[in-house]
């Protein structure tokens, strides 16, 4: 009996293992755009090969066939040719061993050549420097994805403005010389006489890119502004916990003891910078490096500045308004401002407003926003917590003015402003 259960069991196992298989280790394979090689494993108890139907000849198979074993896992490359069309899908089939038309779906992503847009959401920028009496090293950048190398395009720009005197754009027609992603770099060629803006058109293969604005600079930065001493507040754009003080306002120190601060928490315990820790500790003011600045409703995180609050705060404007701007006596100027901006959560501004404000004046509210002119508006739909880096041209400024950051006038509902938040660092203003 037992001799008769052995020889049953034996016979099993022989047919077992002359049992014929084709296995692969996927189903489907995922491609860029770009010519590119992927594998996936085989394993079969004898001969198998690689079928690819004819329409889809921008599919290879290295190698197309081979003689398997069970107990080996074999490679397969395939390389997917480079896609110059829309998003494609294709397959190919396993056959041997026992099994026909084993599929494999190929898919590969469109391969169509697109303008995107710098990360402010603008069609192109202007990199470089443009300087009073001095030759132009500053140029035109216009992103795009998924070039050939093969591509040229007419083109025409046009420059105005009070700083565009004595430059030019001497070029008709650009080429893309190298396959994937870049920008086109176009120079601005001469030399600014006038110190002021200077707005760039372009048109590129008839398609009009906009407007952006740059600045030919006669004097030096003016003003920078890092937030380096803010040491407090939940980093919620970094989306990291903080820590605050375990004082109040008016006892504020930056060698306090400090306690854990939630990602979503303020820094000082949620007292405004400009306006409650300005008014009630003068001396953490100064510790802060925030003497000479204003604003209301804005608030510490750690090495940067919210403006705007989570609820609705009445008549006032989230703010922060520089000291007076150190231009010379009876000169007129415009103003080149970068900083860095970020939002956080719903609701945030889709734009913010820059502009000049009455030096020494506390703050924006509903009755004297007014008094902000030469008003430039941001467009500010970037994505939550990542820092985006911006540059503002703000005209005809003077040793009377200051600089002001803040919502814009129409942020307001039912007469009061409404809940919401941006956050500023890295401030630079030059002219």
């Amino acid at each position: 009996m037992i001799a008769s259960l052995l020889a049953m069991l034996f016979f099993v196992s022989c047919e077992e293992s002359s049992e014929e298989f084709l296995k692969r280790n996927l189903e489907e394979l995922h491609f860029d755009y770009t010519e590119s090689t992927l594998e996936f494993t085989v394993r079969a108890t004898g001969e198998w090969r690689v079928t690819i139907p004819a329409e889809y000849s921008w599919i290879q198979a290295d190698p197309a066939t081979g003689t398997g074993n069970p107990e080996e896992y074999q490679k397969i490359r395939i390389t997917c040719e480079r896609n110059v069309g829309d998003a494609r899908e294709g397959s190919i089939l396993l056959n041997g061993s026992g099994q026909s038309d084993v599929e494999i779906k190929i898919f590969q992503r469109d391969g169509l050549f697109e303008w995107i847009t710098v990360p402010n959401g603008a069609r192109m920028a202007v990199d470089g420097l443009l300087q009073v009496d001095n030759a132009s090293t500053a140029y035109i950048m216009i992103p795009y994805l998924k070039a050939t190398g093969e591509e040229t395009f007419t083109m025409s720009a046009t420059l105005s403005g009070k700083g565009a005197e004595g430059l030019s754009v001497n070029q008709s027609q650009v080429a893309i010389v190298e396959e994937g992603d870049g920008f086109i770099v176009i120079p601005i060629s001469g030399t600014p006489t006038h110190q002021g803006v200077v707005n760039v058109q372009v048109t590129l293969d008839n398609q009009d890119l906009g407007t952006v604005s740059s600045l030919s600079r006669s004097g030096s930065t003016i003003l920078t502004k890092s937030f380096d001493e803010f040491k407090w507040g939940g980093d919620c754009i970094g989306n990291r916990e903080g820590i605050t003080s375990v004082n109040a306002t008016a006892d504020l120190a930056m060698s306090d003891e400090t306690k854990v601060c939630a990602i979503g928490d303020n820094g000082a315990n949620g007292s405004g910078v400009t306006s409650t820790i300005r008014g009630n500790n003068a001396s953490f003011y100064d510790e802060i490096k925030m003497t000479g600045w204003m604003g209301l409703r804005n608030y510490m995180r750690p090495g940067y500045i919210q403006i705007g609050a989570a609820s609705a705060t009445a008549s006032e404007y989230g703010s922060l308004i520089t000291p007076g701007l150190e231009i010379p006596d009876g000169v007129t100027v415009d103003l080149l401002v970068t900083f860095r901006g970020a939002t956080y959560n719903d609701p945030a501004p889709d734009r913010i407003m820059l502009g000049l404000y009455p030096k020494g004046v506390s703050g924006i509210n509903i009755s004297n926003v007014h008094n902000v002119t030469q008003r430039a508006y941001v467009p500010f739909v970037i994505g939550h917590q990542k820092w985006v880096e911006f540059s503002v041209i703000v005209q005809n400024a003077t040793n009377e003015s200051a600089l002001s950051i803040s919502f814009p006038e129409d942020w307001v509902q039912n007469d009061a402003v409404q809940a919401g938040r941006f956050y500023i660092d890295d401030i630079v203003v030059s002219y």
